[in-house]
């Protein structure tokens, strides 16, 4: 239905997602425009690689974007993280950052009320590897 729908002469793009560390079905994959899958409670880099590769192989998936719409886990420290495992895979990435418990107001960007600085480690660590990522300064 959502397909149908238009605005200013432009489609809607369609796609869903479902918890973290689930592989779409087939009739999800089929249908959608992208792919949504999450990140959340993988807590090995290795399985946000294994992800990509099953979505890809899932019956009907054809070549379209699969973004990682949401993500709770860091170590933009390490070499080898969730970010960077799904780049490696062609798949985009969306940091979920929440304030943890006992976390100060600094820290997290899905928490209100939100502080939209570059000022906890955290943040400064996924912006470090950001411009490492793209080679921006």
């Amino acid at each position: 239905m959502v397909k149908k729908r238009e605005k200013n002469g432009f489609r809607f793009y369609v796609g869903t997602s479902y918890g973290g560390g689930f592989i779409p079905l087939p009739n999800v994959v089929k249908s959608s425009d992208f792919i949504l899958i999450h990140g959340n409670g993988v807590t090995n880099p290795d399985d946000i690689t294994a992800m990509v590769d099953k979505t890809r192989k899932v019956e009907g998936y054809t070549l379209k974007p699969i973004l990682f719409n949401e993500d709770d886990h860091f170590n933009f420290d390490k070499e080898h993280n969730n970010f960077t495992a799904a780049i490696k895979s062609y798949a985009s990435w969306g940091y979920f950052d929440y304030r943890m418990k006992d976390e100060s107001f600094v820290d997290g960007y899905q928490s209100v009320p939100v502080d939209w600085g570059i000022n906890s480690d955290r943040k400064i660590q996924f912006f470090n590897l950001l411009k490492e990522i793209t080679g921006t300064k």
